[in-house]
């Protein structure tokens, strides 16, 4: 599940995983956004 995580933050842009892993946490809707957005 880690991996898949930084997998797709790596393809939304994201530079600093760390950041981009606590920037998520605190917003439930956006992990789901961000898979959506890859969907598409």
């Amino acid at each position: 599940m880690h991996n898949l995580t930084i997998a797709v933050l790596r393809l939304t842009g994201v530079t600093n995983i760390a950041a981009g892993i606590r920037h998520h946490t605190r917003r439930p809707e956006l992990p789901l956004g961000t898979i959506m957005k890859l969907a598409c």
